[in-house]
């Protein structure tokens, strides 16, 4: 499991903001705090709740989603999160973004690696 915390700028549909995000190749998926998702942009209702059974046993329900872009190295990347109440940082990114953009983390330096060359075919 690799883990990497960084200021990011992170934009929803209302504003933009550096917010800390949490990059986790143990989450499945990616989570935002429900306060932080609000100021950010339009949360909307699951079809169902959600649950996400954390490595320490707690489990996180999400009712709400929303649509919000990281930049990471001038590359403004789209994904969908999932709105929980509590949240130990304002957002973490899981592995499914990571495998949709193909970014792979160096736990060296505490960098991103990115495919630029796949960047290039995913986002024209």
């Amino acid at each position: 499991m690799g883990i990497i915390k960084k200021e990011l700028m992170v934009v929803g549909s209302k504003s933009g903001r550096e917010c800390e995000v949490l990059f986790d190749t143990g989450a499945s998926a990616c989570f935002v705090r429900e306060d932080t998702a609000s100021e950010l942009g339009q949360m909307v209702k699951a079809p169902f709740p959600l649950a996400f059974k954390l490595g320490n046993n707690t489990v996180l329900r999400a009712e709400q989603t929303i649509d919000l872009f990281v930049n990471l190295k001038g590359h403004n990347l789209s994904f969908y999160f999932l709105v929980v109440s509590e949240l130990p940082y304002e957002v973490i990114v899981g592995a499914d973004f990571l495998q949709k953009w193909k970014i792979k983390l160096d736990l060296v330096t505490e960098d991103f690696i990115l495919d630029e060359k796949a960047l290039e075919i995913i986002l024209v």
